[in-house]
């Protein structure tokens, strides 16, 4: 009885030291920020902002997976009412970039991840700040100096996510990408986008802007990718 209590003991210390050993190389660093986009619209400024939670995997290099450059992300796509003139979402999804706006963007911003997931090292100017597929030390340093940051900050118009405009329900793409720097180009004269702002934050996520179409809402009709977290519940 006694060896079988002692053996118990021996598999249920194992049994702590592999869970710490695991809670300890494979976990995620949260950053939770807040986006807000202006757009001049004749003489008027117009708004949406939205907190999301972005949140970065951290495992040892000698993982079967190897470094993780995959970001989760919570919450909801900023979106920008225009009236009559539709909808604007700087969406989650990557941009659609030519070579020229690539190596731009590169100047901006060294990011192995997604433009979600880089925007905070753009928007708080550290551009040799790696995060993505480099090794576990470097991933948690350039985490915690994005994390040591306080403030709003400009976002270069280079290393926006997508920017997406709402059309009819009806339409084949009721989605259509447009340009950050030509917005009258889609929502007509009149219409630039301002400012792209992000601001690190403890807020709770933003839910499901009530601006937001029904057949959006029901979601029938979009990727959950593009202007929801695969995360949100």
């Amino acid at each position: 009885m006694k060896g079988f209590r002692t053996a118990l003991g021996i598999l249920a210390a194992l049994a702590i030291a592999v869970v710490a050993f695991l809670w300890l190389n494979f976990y995620h660093v949260h950053v939770r920020y807040r986006l807000t986009v202006e757009v001049q619209d004749g003489n008027q400024i117009k708004t949406g902002s939205s907190v999301i939670d972005v949140s970065y995997s951290i495992e040892p290099d000698w993982a079967p997976s190897g470094p993780n450059a995959k970001v989760r992300t919570i919450g909801y796509a900023p979106t920008v009412d225009l009236g009559e003139k539709g909808l604007l979402f700087l969406s989650f999804a990557n941009a659609q970039r030519s070579p020229d706006q690539i190596r731009e963007s590169s100047k901006k911003v060294f990011c192995l991840v997604n433009d979600i997931g880089c925007l905070p090292v753009a928007a708080y100017d550290k551009p040799g700040t790696v995060i993505g597929s480099v090794s576990s030390p470097e991933r948690r340093a350039a985490l915690r100096e994005v994390l040591s940051q306080s403030g709003p900050r400009d976002v270069p118009f280079a290393v926006l996510p997508r920017l997406l405009r709402s059309l009819n329900v009806d339409h084949p793409n009721p989605l259509v990408t447009v340009s950050p720097d030509d917005l009258s180009g889609s929502f007509g004269p009149g219409v630039q986008l301002k400012r792209v702002t992000l601001q690190l934050t403890d807020d709770p996520v933003t839910p499901m802007p009530t601006i937001w179409p029904q057949w959006l809402k029901e979601n029938g009709h979009i990727d959950d990718a593009i202007l929801k977290g695969y995360q949100n519940g």
